[in-house]
């Protein structure tokens, strides 16, 4: 399987547990609103009979104060009452309609109060009405109000119809408190179920993201450790990828890689052996016939016996090219082999190692050399460093235009590295030619003039760089001249020359 197959099917697994978390969330939340109108009713219910039992009362109040003091302004609550009832039992009706326990009980009211109304309130009333007409009527009033009023019979149908008001409140009472407790349950249930699972989605989701994070990692960190081997210079490596995936891709990729630089290694090392080989040879081969040149140049001076200047001017000539020719062939050779063979590594004194270049190169007395700081000590190989410090030394005595200079060296330790600094008050470089004098066979002066190979300087900055440093030259002309190089406290690697050369001598 496809890596972004798998990916994609643990995300299509974790939002499929978040649907099946919405979809229960939305199913309980249906549940608790269903209890909440269910509570709704039972409430509306309640109230609309309370709401009718006051009516009951308002009818009441309204005939007894009417009966008693004959004022039709107590008929007002009265009237009010009736038309308000008839709504709210209709009302009550619709309510309790699906139940028929409830609706039974709201008939039974509504006959109760049209027998109050029709058999004893409407009597009463058109008899009082007619009370004051003749003692006849207020004599079946007396009898009327006697038999009704005073037996108790209104207060009976009322009582009867508050009876039944008590029991439809007490059982929705009933039905409100258990639908209360199903609310409750049912708000409880929610949150457990969502937070279940919410927690199974999280733990589920986490498992499969452990499971392929871990199979992923796993596989990295070979990936990882074959390209450390292959930065370690072990190319022989190989990893072993059957998933068929896009890793495995990139693992093919990477063995491929680590099969191509083992083959240009081991033909590098080839070429390299061949190159030393072939170096020796022609150096072997061309000094040998200089040597020769060398020695009859000198046969023939000693041989012509003559003070011709012009003879002894061209016989000295002819052995100078002859030196030169072998200063540039060793030049050459220890220029091609920076960076290609191995030195040791080891800790040494930079101000030791001065005062050892210095004895080497054995400057005119008329030089003054002055170290402006001390001068650490580094974790390298020395010879490289006495290599650089000859080349340049060398350069700052050689190209002085005066027979009296003066040399300072420095050096500043920055974060990871110290920065060098040999200054001498020489003629100075012009900035145009300051990049140019570390290319190889470039010289300031013609060689006649100042014998040189202009091998050299590029020979130090070939070092320089080889070990993760830089150079530059920061001069004016006629101002001195200042070469600036920075060298790592500690290396690492050893791949470097056995060789060291110095412009126009090998040490």
């Amino acid at each position: 399987m496809k890596l972004i197959t798998t990916i994609y099917t643990a995300i299509g697994l974790i939002l499929v547990m978040l649907c099946i978390v919405t979809v229960g969330y939305i199913h309980q939340t249906r549940k608790v609103k269903n209890s909440i109108e269910d509570v709704l009713y039972t409430s509306s219910v309640i109230r609309e009979g309370e709401r009718a039992q006051k009516l009951i009362l308002d009818l009441e109040t309204g005939l007894r104060g009417y009966l008693l003091t004959g004022q039709h302004a107590f008929l007002e609550p009265y009237h009010r009452g009736k038309t308000e009832f008839e709504v709210s039992m209709r009302k009550l009706d619709s309510l309790t309609e699906s139940y028929p326990e409830q609706n039974a009980l709201v008939h039974g009211i509504k006959n109760d109060a049209d027998v109050w109304l029709n058999s004893f309130a409407a009597p009463l009333l058109k008899s009082k009405a007619r009370e004051r007409l003749s003692a006849v009527d207020k004599a079946q009033y007396d009898s009327l109000f006697n038999n009704t009023v005073q037996l108790g019979i209104g207060k009976s149908l009322m009582d009867k119809a508050r009876g039944r008001f008590d029991k439809i409140r007490d059982q929705e009472e009933r039905i409100k408190e258990d639908r209360l407790k199903g609310l409750n349950a049912s708000l409880i249930r929610t949150n457990e179920i969502a937070v279940g699972l919410t927690l199974l989605s999280i733990i589920a989701g986490g498992f499969m993201a452990y499971l392929l994070g871990k199979t992923i990692k796993r596989r990295f960190k070979r990936m990882n450790e074959l390209a450390h081997s292959i930065a370690q210079g072990d190319y022989s490596v190989s990893l072993e990828d059957k998933r068929n995936d896009e890793i495995s891709s990139l693992t093919k990729s990477l063995n491929v890689m680590a099969a191509k630089l083992q083959n240009s290694f081991t033909h590098l090392t080839k070429m390299n052996k061949e190159l030393d080989q072939f170096a020796y040879v022609v150096s072997h081969d061309l000094k040998a016939p200089l040597r020769a040149i060398n020695n009859l140049a000198e046969w023939i001076g000693e041989d012509l016996q003559t003070q011709d200047p012009d003879i002894i001017k061209n016989l000295s000539i002819l052995r100078g090219r002859v030196h030169r020719m072998e200063n540039l062939i060793n030049g050459i050779l220890a220029y091609s082999r920076v960076g290609r063979q191995s030195l040791p590594s080891t800790r040494f004194s930079v101000q030791d190692l001065l005062k050892e270049t210095l004895e080497n190169l054995a400057p005119p007395a008329s030089f003054e050399i002055k170290t402006l700081t001390p001068l650490p000590t580094l974790t390298g190989e020395r010879t490289l460093f006495y290599q650089v410090l000859s080349n340049l030394l060398s350069n700052a005595f050689k190209y002085h235009h005066t027979q009296n200079g003066r040399i300072e060296i420095q050096a500043k330790e920055l974060p990871g590295l110290y920065q060098f600094e040999i200054k001498d008050d020489g003629p100075g470089i012009p900035k145009e030619y300051q990049t140019k004098v570390f290319g190889i066979f470039q010289t300031m002066e013609a060689r006649d003039v100042k014998e040189s190979t202009g091998v050299g300087l590029s020979i130090v900055k070939k070092i320089v760089e080889e070990k993760g440093g830089q150079i530059w030259i920061e001069s004016e002309k006629g101002q001195g001249t200042t070469f600036v190089f920075t060298w790592p406290k500690a290396q690492v690697t050893n791949q470097t020359t056995t060789s060291y050369y110095h412009d126009g001598a090998k040490a």
